[in-house]
This record gives structure tokens, C-alpha cells and sequence, in this order.
């Protein structure tokens, strides 16, 4: 017997950043962000593919409505590009063909292997959370993340927005060294994450090697869209 699938179109952030030149990792930036302030949790559009070195790494799968949303931030000509080959996929899918029993077969374990490695990667976060126990205090070579966006902004001269970018949303972002109660007696219980201030001190050297300066005062990253200010020290 003859069977037949529907399914929506999808477009992975690899195919994304192919088509739009841009880095792979500057695509997943763009998508948790967008995840987030829409709300979604970025698990759920996970999944595991191997790079060149057989390594295990992370994509986002998106289906038109998200990969739209995402291609609002991203000019005329990159838009079009995307929007042109998600009318490709979504025509190729208009008549499909019946899939054969392997074909079936394979679709379905290939699923079943995604589903693992999803759920794999979930159950290590929240072991890896429950592993935390808050301490009573911060430890002297922490510091919180307002700490650090001040002692950069006195070091460097970056404005808290920028810091915060380079804390939350680069890809080389510091882990979170330990977790913290807050003794404010309407904390309700409640933690806060401190960094250790050698790897924060780094990751921000780093991110001002990146830069480029356009005056005295103010330079450019090719992860920012915008100038900022930053006053390079010696």
C-alpha cells in the first residue's frame, strides 16, 4: 500500500546562514533571540547534526512563520534569498511523491534518533542545574554580571547594553561559575549567578581585540550592527 506524508516546510539555521552568508553561529545568536523575546523555549526547534570532525553540535530547525520573523532583522536581498528557496521547498511538497516502506522506515528512525539526542541534551541541563547548589556567599574571584558590565564600562568605557551582549549572547559568553543565595530578606529564597572575574576579564579582551576602531572613542564588531563606545586603554 501506498502511503503518502504531509509535513510543513522547515528551513535549518545552517541553510540560513548558506544562503545568507552569514556565520552559523551569528544565525543561532539571531534565532535564540528572537525565541526569546517571543517566548518559545529554543529547545523545542533543537536538533543534533556532526560537523567535520564528527563532533556533535546544535542547530535550530524553523518553520516559515519563525524563519520570516527572523528575516526581518536581515536586509532586502538576504530576504529575498530565503523567501525564494522556501517557495522552492514548499512547491517540491505541493505533489508529493508516495514514499516507499525503507523510506518510511528510515524517516521514522531518524526521528527516533533526533527525539534521543534532543531529549539527551535536556536531561543534562537540568542535571547539570540541580547539580548547583547555591552557596551562602560569593566567592572572592566572582563577581555578578552588573559587577562585571561596571568594571568594563570603567576599563573600556562600553555601555551596559554592549556588555550585556558580550555576557548573554555571544557564543564564547563565560559559563556560569556557581549560584548564589540572595540574603535579601524579600529575595524569597531566590539565587543570582556570579562569573569568575579572570574568565570575564579574558572573554572581554578577546571581544576588544574583535573591534574595530572607528574614532577615538567609538568602534564597531561584526556581531554588533551599530557603533558603540569604547575607548581602548593601553
Amino acid at each position: 500500500m501506498n502511503m503518502l506524508t504531509t509535513t510543513t516546510v522547515t528551513m535549518s539555521s545552517r541553510e540560513i546562514a548558506e544562503l545568507t552568508g552569514k556565520e552559523h553561529r551569528n544565525v543561532r545568536r539571531d534565532i535564540e533571540k528572537m525565541l526569546s523575546d517571543l517566548g518559545e523555549d529554543a529547545l523545542k526547534f533543537e536538533q543534533i547534526y556532526r560537523d567535520s570532525m564528527n563532533r556533535d553540535q546544535t542547530e535550530y530547525c524553523l518553520d516559515r512563520d519563525l524563519t520570516e520573523t527572523l528575516l526581518l532583522g536581515y536586509s532586502a536581498p538576504l530576504r529575498l534569498k530565503v523567501i525564494r528557496r522556501l517557495r522552492e521547498m514548499e512547491a517540491a511538497l505541493a505533489s508529493p511523491r508516495p514514499m516507499t516502506t525503507a523510506e518510511i522506515v528510515l524517516q521514522n528512525a531518524q526521528a527516533l534518533v533526533d527525539f534521543e539526542r534532543r531529549q539527551s541534551a535536556v536531561e543534562q541541563r537540568v542535571e547539570m542545574i540541580a547539580s548547583m547548589t547555591s552557596l551562602t556567599a560569593k566567592p572572592q574571584h566572582c563577581e555578578t554580571k552588573s559587577e562585571a558590565k561596571a568594571r568594563m564600562n570603567k576599563q573600556y568605557g562600553l555601555p551596559t547594553w554592549v556588555s550585556d551582549l558580550v555576557l548573554t549572547s555571544f557564543s564564547y559568553r563565560p559559563p556560569v561559575f556557581a549560584m548564589v543565595k540572595n540574603s535579601n530578606e524579600n529575595a524569597q529564597g531566590s539565587s543570582f549567578a556570579v562569573y569568575q572575574i579572570i574568565e570575564v576579564t579574558k572573554l572581554f579582551k578577546r571581544f576588544v581585540s574583535e573591534c574595530r576602531q572607528a574614532t577615538a572613542t567609538t568602534a564597531t564588531h561584526p556581531d554588533i550592527e551599530r557603533r558603540f563606545k569604547l575607548v581602548k586603554r593601553e
